[in-house]
């Protein structure tokens, strides 16, 4: 019998070592125990068995298709240096099956009995279990340089890279500006954010100071587009997790200031001057929470200069309003909120008896879930089991092919709808008891919890002041509506009868405030453990 050797290694240092030449020699030695005459040896060399598009590989298949009848042994060391992937490995295994060749393992027993199918479908499926878990792990690995404030690629233009790939050595500094470099784009972005700059002039301002004869290419107008564009966030010191998609602050040093990547947002969206209807400024996290006591409009932000650097500054930009030009400092204003927020924290007793309506009516409510379901099932299973009497009476003759097809169709049609009645009695998977723990953490000191949330503010105010809060210059806070679970601690006063009442005719409510609460448990990723 006739057949080909494939060779493969994943690394270059598996090729400078001896790896491919133990191979070799081990698949040799096998063919001619095999009495399998090698006509062929197809060497991989680091090349990666994520997907079956691999040259010398292909070559060999290829070999096999055009030698089909002369070829019968397809030889390798291991199952997953043939393929780490358990679709790939059976879709070409079914390929060399039409030429007519077998694939043999030099170390494992793999054959066509139906003891060997099993191990040869166990060892490509470790394959591929172990390809995943390398590459679950190094996107681990990267996303925990995320959350350091690391950038685990190569950096935009600009900065200089501070790991050598080539040394195996991980990124575990910050990116350090280019001496060349990181100036003349620095300069380049801060025109551009006073909006007199267009991308053409910044392009010109590059050539003038010489990026073209640094980089040693043209500076073209898709490069200004690129550094404006999918760069920007970097280069505010933003960086942004590629799988979690949460934005972290990162260590290495900026070019632009947040204030001013805001600048460039709008210029680049064609509202150069708009920058106080930015919808998530940082550096304002009341706005569109907060709003004026006097005319209702959302109080907006905006900052000065002056000899002592930055003033941030909350007010009403309605000019008809009495208000209007008036401005309360973002310092005073942040300070009031936290002591209001603190004001209508719940008290631990009413979290408590809160606690214990919510779950004892989650438990009636689950019970009858549970019984509805069981009486859809007990339906479902009557309806199939008409459905198979149906296909009996047609193989015996009783309904003709038109009545058969009638009969089947009606039948479906029930057993469709009492399964969607099914799944919608089914309660997902929510931690009601996880969840309300949670909650009572989170709340028992809201003006702490809402300093620490950083940039998810906005959510955090939506669930406490669904309709927001109104604020005077001078005078403070006023009445407003709450979150459903602040509006019971005001309205309770620990009347037990009056919150099961509330909670009755407000479950549904109640539920969707719990749900939000399981996604910001889930977002947020807050130390439970500093939590008092």
């Amino acid at each position: 019998m006739k057949g080909i050797v494939y060779l493969r290694v994943s690394s270059e240092e598996q090729v400078k070592g001896t790896s491919l030449e133990n191979q070799d020699e081990l698949c040799r030695a096998y063919c001619k125990s095999k009495d399998i005459e090698v006509v062929g040896i197809y060497r991989e060399e680091g090349a990666s068995a994520k997907t079956a598009q691999r040259a010398e590989f292909l070559r060999a298949i290829e070999f096999c298709r055009k030698n089909k009848g002369k070829i019968g042994a397809f030889v390798v060391y291991k199952v997953d240096r043939f393929a780490r992937n358990t679709e790939d490995h059976f879709y070409v295994r079914k390929m060399l099956i039409d030429y007519g060749v077998t694939l043999h393992s030099v170390t494992e027993p793999i054959g066509n009995n139906p003891a060997e199918k099993f191990i040869e479908t166990v060892l490509a499926g470790s394959a591929e279990f172990d390809n995943a878990v390398r590459a679950q792990r190094c996107i681990d690995g990267m996303s925990a340089r995320f959350n350091q404030g690391i950038y685990p690629f190569k950096p935009p233009i600009g900065y200089s890279c501070q790991y050598a790939r080539k040394k195996g050595l991980k990124k575990n500094e910050p990116d350090q500006p280019d001496r060349q470099i990181f100036p003349i784009l620095q300069e380049a972005l801060k025109k551009f954010s006073t909006g007199i700059y267009t991308q053409a002039s910044i392009v010109q301002l590059l050539d003038e100071r010489r990026l073209n004869k640094i980089r040693g290419i043209e500076t073209l107008p898709q490069f200004v587009s690129r550094i404006l564009g999918k760069h920007l966030k970097f280069y505010a010191g933003i960086l942004v997790n590629p799988w979690t998609h949460e934005e972290i602050k990162g260590l290495h040093k900026p070019m632009i200031t947040e204030e001013e990547y805001f600048k460039i947002q709008m210029i680049l969206s064609g509202r150069p001057g708009d920058i106080k209807k930015i919808k998530k400024n940082p550096n304002f996290p009341l706005r569109r929470t907060v709003k004026c006591g006097i005319c209702g409009r959302p109080l907006t932000g905006s900052c000065s200069r002056g000899n002592g650097g930055q003033y941030y500054y909350y007010h009403c930009y309605n000019k008809k309003c009495s208000t209007y030009g008036k401005v309360t400092s973002k310092a005073r204003l942040e300070n009031d909120f936290v002591e209001f927020l603190n004001s209508i924290t719940p008290k631990k007793e009413f979290l408590a008896s809160f606690n214990s309506t919510v779950l004892t009516l989650w438990k009636e409510k689950d019970s009858l879930l549970k019984e509805e379901a069981r009486k859809y099932q007990k339906q479902l299973e009557t309806l199939q089991e008409k459905r198979k009497r149906i296909f009996e009476m047609r193989e015996d003759g009783s309904y003709s092919l038109e009545e058969f097809r009638e009969r089947k169709g009606e039948t479906d049609s029930a057993i469709m709808a009492i399964k969607i009645s099914l799944d919608e009695t089914r309660i997902d998977q929510f931690d009601i008891e996880g969840v309300l723990s949670y909650a009572n953490n989170f709340i028992c000191n809201l003006g702490r919890q809402w300093l620490d949330l950083a940039n998810s503010h906005l959510r955090f105010q939506k669930m406490v002041f669904p309709d927001g809060i109104p604020y005077i210059r001078g005078k403070g806070f006023g009445t407003c509506r709450l979150g459903l679970i602040y509006e019971f601690n005001q309205t309770c006063h620990l009347n037990k009868s009056l919150l099961v009442h509330f909670t009755l005719i407000s479950w549904n409510q109640i539920m969707a405030e719990l749900r939000e609460w399981e996604k910001i448990k889930q977002g947020f990723s807050l130390d439970l453990k500093e939590i008092p």
